[in-house]
């Protein structure tokens, strides 16, 4: 379990320099920046394939297809809510929305471990989870006048953000959900591999979005935008690196922990963004940050702590 944590957090902080996209491409159409990272996911993936085709010769048409929604529905399509959400109800109504993925992959999990007999005790559950809602509220209560202001000024066009934030929220419960169940079902299954074959079937999809949004822009907009080495490099690494290795990491966090511990696990993805973005700008955070931060992570080590001893009263009562 230890092994699965560590995996874990390697893939959330690798996911926190996503979040700097924005930051080191200023001008850039968010719309492109998401395709951008997708199309370089799939690049790496193609010549990656190669190395894995002995592990893809077992899989089954099913699991293509399971692959290939996962890495659709997991990553275009979320991006896409998620950009919708940001430019028309605005950043922090994002981050709250976001925010709830956490309790909600771990009570969905738990009420599906209800029928395989390894469920929790919502008693033990709920002390960890609750920490984890009161760290967000207090992280976020320097935006909630933000928000506020947005939906007296924004009128239909931030409900809409709304509602695409609400979409967001659901596809990122449903994908570590069903990506777990997967490699959960598959052990002897290797997780760079299916981190592989999900760029494989994202790929041609974020061609298509690329092509698509650039067409959007003014007739004179070159291909790769106006820095177009800068977007190349950066579109390249957080293709690499927030894309492929990130998802291998948190496949193999998923082999290894029971879901509902492993979708908590998102929180330090927020903890790392918001400690990456205060480094780049060279500020402190507020004080109500980091209390927030600091009950985000009692709240992780609270759950891994419960789930811990409930493995060894399992071992124990199987001897």
């Amino acid at each position: 379990m230890a092994l699965g944590f560590l995996y874990g957090v390697l893939a959330c902080m690798i996911w926190g320099f996503v979040y700097l996209v924005p930051e080191v491409l200023p001008g850039y159409p968010p719309e492109l920046m998401a395709a951008g990272r997708f199309v370089s996911f799939g690049l790496v993936a193609v010549p990656l394939a190669w190395m894995e085709r002995r592990e893809f010769a077992h899989y089954t048409v099913k699991d293509w297809i399971d692959v290939s929604k996962l890495g659709v529905i997991g990553n275009i399509a979320y991006y896409w809510c998620l950009i919708e959400c940001i430019q028309n109800a605005g950043v922090p109504v994002a981050g709250m929305a976001m925010s709830a993925v956490p309790v909600l992959v771990a009570a969905v999990s738990n009420i599906r471990d209800k029928k395989k007999g390894t469920a929790l005790a919502w008693s033990r559950l709920v002390p960890g989870l609750t920490l984890i809602v009161c760290g967000f509220a207090l992280a976020s209560m320097t935006e909630f006048e933000m928000v506020v202001q947005a939906s007296a000024d924004g009128g239909l066009k931030f409900w809409y953000g709304v509602m695409m934030a609400v979409a967001a929220l659901l596809i990122w419960t449903w994908y570590p959900i069903r990506n777990a169940d997967w490699l959960l079902a598959h052990p002897d299954r290797s997780p760079r591999a299916w981190s592989t074959a999900q760029g494989l079937t994202t790929f041609p999809f974020a061609v298509v979005m690329y092509f698509f949004f650039w067409g959007l822009e003014p007739d004179a907009t070159p291909l790769l935008g106006y820095d177009p080495a800068w977007f190349v490099f950066v579109m390249v690494f957080s293709g690499l690196m927030g894309s492929w290795v990130g998802i291998v990491f948190w496949n193999a966090m998923s082999q290894r922990l029971p879901t509902a511990l492993a979708g908590q696990m998102i929180v330090f993805e927020t903890i790392f963004a918001v400690t990456y973005a205060h480094v780049l700008r060279m500020q402190w955070p507020e004080w109500n940050m980091l209390a927030g931060m600091a009950l985000l992570l009692s709240g992780v080590m609270l759950s891994l702590k419960v789930f811990q001893t409930a493995k060894a009263q399992r071992r124990s009562e199987s001897v």
